[in-house]
């Protein structure tokens, strides 16, 4: 009778779909995890809302491989910003605990290094997400020997055609590079029949930049009045780029490059990994008064 161990039924690296009898023969060898991490938000017509979510995922899965690492099941609690139908928002604050919650539950395991891999961006997600694993290492004593890398996808892969190009191009958001991933990761899932882009100036502001989506608004135009910001009303589709450009073959090549990129650099921090922090450079941020 085949077990969990055998090469048809193993589960492995995918920590949801092992048992505790799995994990526990995991932690006696390994105390590493990688924590994928995405979100539910719009993507044009032609993409799911699970994009982010979906590579956080996928490309975990095949690093967890490439490494021998366990993966953790991806977290979709996130701030998009977006506010078109099936988007769901998660405030940066509420995403921050998720996070850390999810770490300290981990932790408890007796996991110690933590490989963050993050397929969702945003200004205000990025933020505070920064904030929220420094104060985690700096309050929490169960992280006194932790370890937390922050490993955003845009930092791996070839400047000839991944995420590097991608930003050089202005393709930010369910263009070229995103359109290749899923078509790689799964075909059945894209809908280029439905493919639509928002019109001009629209199209050309959010290209621009990410962040040109939203407007902003006071009621009193004064600097020290705090503004609203929200998605712009007029944007229907919420393309960030140029997704007719797309291709499998393209997804393919991108997600090889990522997946070789960032098991190298994982496997090169945990040999260093001893559990031990020394003081490094540190620069305080500029004094802000004016």
């Amino acid at each position: 009778m085949p077990t969990a161990a055998t090469s048809t039924n193993n589960p492995f690296p995918v920590m949801e779909r092992m048992t505790v009898k799995l994990v526990r023969e995991y932690l006696e060898k390994k105390h590493s995890i990688i924590v994928p991490i995405g979100v539910i938000e719009q993507h044009g017509y032609h993409l799911p809302l699970k994009t982010d979510a979906l590579l956080a995922e996928g490309i975990g899965r095949l690093i967890g491989e490439r490494t021998g690492m366990l993966v953790a099941p991806v977290i979709y609690s996130s701030f998009s910003g977006g506010g078109l139908p099936g988007t769901i928002n998660i405030s940066p604050a509420v995403m921050s605990l998720v996070i850390s919650d999810t770490l300290l539950s981990l932790a408890s395991q007796g996991f110690r290094n933590f490989y963050l891999f993050l397929c969702h961006g945003g200004s205000e997600n990025d933020r505070a997400l920064d904030n929220a694993l420094k104060m985690l290492l700096r309050t929490n004593p169960a992280f006194s020997k932790a370890m937390i890398a922050l490993m955003p996808v845009w930092k791996f892969g070839s400047a000839n055609s991944g995420w590097k190009k991608a930003i050089a191009d202005h393709d930010w958001h369910a263009g070229w590079l995103e359109t290749s991933l899923v078509m790689a990761l799964a075909p059945d899932w894209v809908r280029m029949q439905d493919l639509a882009l928002d019109p001009e100036p629209l199209l050309g502001m959010q290209i621009e930049h990410p962040d040109n989506y939203q407007h902003a608004e006071k009621i009193v135009d004064d600097p020290m009045v705090v503004a609203r910001h929200g998605q712009r009303p007029e944007i229907k589709v919420g393309v960030m780029g140029h997704p007719k450009s797309a291709s499998p073959e393209l997804g393919r090549k991108i997600i090889e490059d990522i997946v070789r990129d960032a098991a190298q650099k994982i496997m090169e921090i945990e040999a260093k990994a001893d559990g031990v922090y020394k003081e490094v450079r540190w620069t305080p941020d500029p004094i802000l008064l004016i």
